[in-house]
């Protein structure tokens, strides 16, 4: 009989790895792929895909207390991107690091 442990590589009943979702948050913040090419690249569902990197971001930086600690000057950048479907994206950013502090997503109306 074989056995192994992973339980290091995702979180319990998760539907991606955590080196899954730190790509796609990475791919979405610093790349800015849109959330079907993440999806692809994973190989999973739109649905999936924004429902992981959503609770992943919220988690490591909206749920994070100390994400603002030493920024002393914050940029506001908001774009409209125009693939799928209409979508708003803007991204809080620590001017003096060139950090990305916090980024949130709307979805325009249909």
């Amino acid at each position: 009989m074989w056995r192994q442990d992973t339980s290091k590589v995702a979180e319990p009943r998760a539907k991606l790895s955590r080196r899954g979702l730190r790509w796609a948050l990475e791919g979405i913040v610093v790349q800015h792929l849109t959330v079907a090419r993440v999806a692809e690249g994973l190989g999973v569902s739109w649905n999936t895909a924004n429902d992981a990197v959503l609770a992943e971001g919220k988690r490591v930086l909206i749920d994070d207390p100390g994400r603002f600690d030493g920024v002393a000057v914050i940029g506001v950048d908001e774009h409209v991107v125009r693939h799928e479907a209409l979508l708003f994206r803007m991204e809080v950013r620590d001017l003096h690091r060139s950090a990305v502090v916090a980024v949130g997503w709307k979805l325009a109306a249909a």
